[in-house]
């Protein structure tokens, strides 16, 4: 009973990120269905994940403050519902607009908002080293969660149509989230999320923004983020090499599962080796992908290559987060972070599908990504230089 006691901040954080891939995996499935249906184009219809996430980098700030003070219970509580009650006006949308108002609301307590949660419960519930093995499997659980949705939503799509299965997603988020708030429990300790004394080792909020480190960190986030846009549009991306509905649909899950078992690779080598040297590692290993993916034959170790970068964004960033600026501030930090981060995803997501649309290729945003992650990978070595 006090192992689990231990590992209930733990297992409430894995549960949030299996809800974050609700709105991000799960939403990528949508794409062909909505848009063949209301005669949408992909560019123009996935601006309403630009809304999602514009209205996310606006909000995260003041969700970072609040809880630095009272604790991520609230917030979960608002996002429980809201985004429940978003994904189902999806499913009411019949006309671009629709989308547009849902998705921008929807950001105000959806994907960032989650993801902030889980990391705080883990960097204030856990030591630093703690922390660090933690992370890379609390993080795995939107692949976990994107490799069971892999699995189901395309079938579920076929048989029942796009608007049940935004309702399906509605319910699965209202589950998750208040089954990790049940987890939590009501002690008011540090945060109130379980941790037994006041992070003091560390930056303040305003002591990190006065320093250079924050400023390269925020470059290497926006770079890494900004990649990540092409994951709504993979399923696309492989339809358009010529594989069959139930093949991406296999393809999707290799893709989600990868996710997962990057995530917790990524915590223990960062645990082995450190955040610097695996840091390098898993930038180098994204920037291939980009490569590896434009050739159809390496589909396969391209969506492995693929998984292992994009999760670098959820494990690889807060640790570099807290071995920089301490634990004292983190919400208040990260939630800055979590501001670029979103950016990144606003302008990124739409311009995968814009390149489509505008050439009938991929390509050319595929080969943008890899330059740009290259460059990220000189930025990286004036940050760790400040070490």
């Amino acid at each position: 009973m006090g192992k689990f006691k231990e590992l209930r901040p733990s297992i409430a954080a894995f549960l949030l990120m299996m809800a974050m891939a609700l709105t991000t995996t799960a939403l990528s499935f949508f794409v062909g269905p909505v848009c063949t249906e209301l005669g949408l184009g992909r560019g123009s219809f996935t601006i309403y994940y630009s809304l999602m996430s514009a209205t996310g980098a606006f909000a995260i700030p003041f969700h970072g403050q609040y809880i630095n003070k009272k604790g991520v219970r609230g917030v979960m509580t608002i996002s429980a519902f809201w985004i429940t009650a978003g994904l189902f006006g999806f499913s009411l949308s019949g006309k671009l607009w629709m989308f547009y108002a849902v998705g921008a609301a929807m950001g105000l307590f959806g994907t960032s908002c989650v993801n902030l949660c889980a990391n705080v419960i883990v960097q204030q519930s856990y030591s630093s080293a703690r922390a660090t093995s933690l992370l890379g499997l609390v993080m795995s659980g939107s692949g976990v969660g994107g490799m069971i949705l892999s699995m189901v939503i395309p079938g579920f799509l076929a048989r029942h149509g796009w608007r049940a299965g935004y309702r399906l997603l509605g319910l699965c988020w209202l589950v998750l989230v208040l089954t990790a708030l049940v987890l939590l429990g009501k002690s008011k300790m540090s945060g109130g999320i379980g941790h037994q004394r006041t992070p003091t080792d560390g930056m303040t909020r305003a002591e990190a923004l006065k320093s250079r480190s924050f400023y390269l960190l925020v470059a290497v986030i926006f770079i890494l983020t900004a990649a990540c846009g092409i994951q709504q549009q993979i399923p696309s991306v492989l339809a358009e090499y010529g594989f069959g509905t139930a093949k991406v649909s296999t393809m999707m899950s290799f893709f989600t599962a990868a996710l997962a078992v990057g995530k917790i690779l990524q915590g223990l080598l960062y645990s082995k080796i450190g955040p610097i040297k695996g840091g390098f590692l898993v930038v180098g290993i994204f920037a291939v992908s980009f490569i590896l993916l434009g050739i159809p034959s390496m589909a396969y170790p391209a969506l492995a290559a693929l998984a292992v970068g994009m999760g670098c964004v959820t494990t690889l960033m807060p640790i570099l987060t807290r071995f920089t600026f301490g634990a004292r501030e983190y919400a208040a930090i990260w939630s800055i972070l979590s501001t670029v981060s979103s950016i990144g995803s606003l302008i990124a997501t739409p311009m995968f599908g814009m390149a489509f649309d505008a050439t009938g290729s991929y390509a050319p945003a595929m080969t943008v990504s890899a330059v740009g992650l290259f460059l990220c990978l000189g930025i990286m070595v004036l940050f760790f230089r400040k070490k």
